[in-house]
């Protein structure tokens, strides 16, 4: 329940830090982009729609994990607990949240009878305001007994600036959208994409000048950074960051040449995919940002529970594959006798080890094969996601020895335990993702509505490695688990927006994002044959 509930406060995080992108962006999108131009009424309105659907998501997910920490409170404390609850600073500023979620909703609604109205532009203005505030008193900056002023600050620009950004970039997007059946709204378009150019750079400035004093407050060290699960996170989301930076540079380098008069054409054929992408890549740095909130700071995690740089060097360290594994009886005997909770055997170990390696190694003969097709420009390359059938059905024997089910035993199915349902689930949705991404490249449409399963899933997996539940003050060697995850999930990110922007983008930068995809699961695919169960000597025989 605990671990659910962890996973659960991560991913609502997530999707109100996304809400609290389309209410902000669109606050800026209504009140400044579109003014003073001869905006169709639907233009408005689109912008309003999503404002409007901003507020609801944040103060429906504020809602949740409000009912969330209750259920944990009364699960751990009994309902005595819940009374103290209430009455704390962050259950008042929580619920005023949600209230102030929903008044901005309300307001945008509002709006939309008189976009032009002084008052209710202001009501709206002010509304936005008052949202942007109240995070502070939610995060980490408000349990800092130094500096506790200038962090809550800084917390505050920094999430405002990194809202904008992504609302600013959602509504570029369906700008462009209802550009492609419109007239009006097509020569609209060229005047947005400066707008929101000008927005998106205001927004980086500030993003990245709060970004520095707040990390450095919170790790202290380069060691905190490297160490520890709140300095992971921080790096990975620093990564994710450097490559959305560079993607909104080819943008920003498409919108000057927009200004200076080039082809219209030749640069809408681009950049709206480009957009697509970067708003793909901040959407993942939101959930990146979901799991850091989670964590406790670098600073306050003891020096003994920190991971040195050394040892998280020799985690990503080239090394030759585990191939060794226990034999099915000995797992199943490890599996089936009671153990101290956090207690692991040599045969869990080595066990652990030899399946991540197999697995890399499948990834790793699929990650070059489709480079090799690239690299070739043959197409034969285009048949490398067969290779996700090998892993399904690698998965699917793993964890019926693991179990002791068909072929590896006689245990039936409705009797095996949580963790291997969960084994037999994922061999079953990788084995559906091999068979349809083939489906999709080898069809007669390769960028069909069958080609977008794959970056959509891939989405799904990419945040469920950054948003994957930890432990508040986790020991050395889960965290040095946790690292692999946590970089698996950023390039996860990377191959999911190459992926897209590979069937959105036509020529050369198509085949580049398509390498660029194939490179990213390469990477991961490294990480995963590199990968030894946290650095563990094994326990002798």
């Amino acid at each position: 329940m605990l671990v659910l509930a962890d996973f659960l406060d991560t991913v609502l995080r997530g999707a109100l830090l996304v809400g609290l992108a389309l209410a902000l962006g669109g606050v800026v999108w209504a009140l400044w982009a579109l003014r003073g131009r001869s905006v169709p009424d639907v233009v408005t309105g689109r912008c309003l729609r999503l404002l409007e659907a901003g507020g609801v998501v944040v103060a429906l997910c504020q809602a949740l994990l409000l009912a969330l920490e209750v259920l944990r409170l009364s699960d751990s404390m009994g309902r005595d607990a819940i009374g103290a609850f209430a009455a704390t600073p962050y259950f008042e500023v929580a619920v005023a949240r949600i209230a102030l979620a929903l008044l901005l909703a309300a307001g945008a609604r509002w709006l939309r009878s008189a976009p032009e109205a002084p008052g209710r532009r202001a009501f709206l203005a002010g509304a936005a305001l008052a949202l942007i505030a109240s995070g502070a008193w939610l995060t980490h900056a408000t349990a800092r007994l130094e500096h506790r002023g200038w962090l809550m600050l800084l917390t505050v620009l920094h999430q405002a600036a990194g809202a904008v950004w992504l609302g600013a970039l959602v509504q570029l997007a369906a700008v462009w959208r209802l550009a492609r059946r419109r007239a009006d709204v097509s020569r609209l378009w060229p005047e947005l994409v400066a707008s929101c150019s000008r927005v998106s750079l205001v927004s980086v400035i500030v993003l990245v000048a709060s970004a520095l004093p707040l990390g450095w407050s919170y790790t202290g060290s380069a060691q905190g950074l490297f160490g520890t699960g709140y300095g992971a996170l921080l790096v990975t989301k620093s990564m994710l960051l450097a490559l959305t930076l560079a993607l909104a540079a080819f943008n920003l380098f498409a919108t000057r040449r927009v200004e200076q008069g080039a082809d219209p054409d030749a640069v809408r054929a681009r950049l709206p995919f480009l957009v697509e992408g970067e708003a793909i890549m901040l959407v993942m740095i939101l959930f990146t940002a979901s799991a850091l909130s989670t964590q406790p700071p670098a600073i306050d995690v003891p020096a003994s529970e920190q991971a040195s740089v050394a040892e998280v060097a020799e985690v990503f360290r080239p090394k030759l594959p585990s191939l060794r594994t226990p034999s099915v009886q000995a797992m199943q005997l490890t599996h089936a006798e009671p153990t101290a909770e956090g207690e692991r055997s040599r045969a869990d170990y080595l066990w652990s080890n030899f399946s991540h390696n197999a697995a890399g190694l499948i990834l790793l003969g699929m990650s070059l094969f489709a480079l090799a097709g690239f690299a070739l420009g043959a197409r034969w390359g285009r048949h490398w996601p067969l290779g996700f059938v090998v892993l399904a059905a690698f998965v699917f024997l793993r964890a019926s020895a693991n179990e002791g089910t068909w072929p590896f035993g006689d245990t039936p199915l409705h009797t095996v335990g949580t963790e291997g349902v969960q084994h037999l689930m994922a061999a079953l949705l990788v084995l559906g993702l091999g068979i349809v991404e083939w489906r999709a490249r080898a069809g007669r449409r390769p960028d069909g509505p069958l080609a977008y399963v794959f970056p959509v899933l891939g989405a799904a997996g990419g945040i469920l490695l950054l948003a994957h539940s930890h432990t508040a003050f986790e020991l050395k060697p889960s965290y040095l688990v946790q690292v692999t995850h946590s970089t698996m999930g950023a390039f996860a990110g990377l191959m999911v927006t190459a992926r897209w922007l590979e069937l959105r983008l036509v020529g050369r930068p198509r085949r580049l994002a398509g390498a660029a995809a194939s490179a990213a699961m390469l990477a991961i695919a490294l990480v995963l044959l590199f990968y030894r169960e946290a650095n563990v000597v094994l326990p002798p025989e």
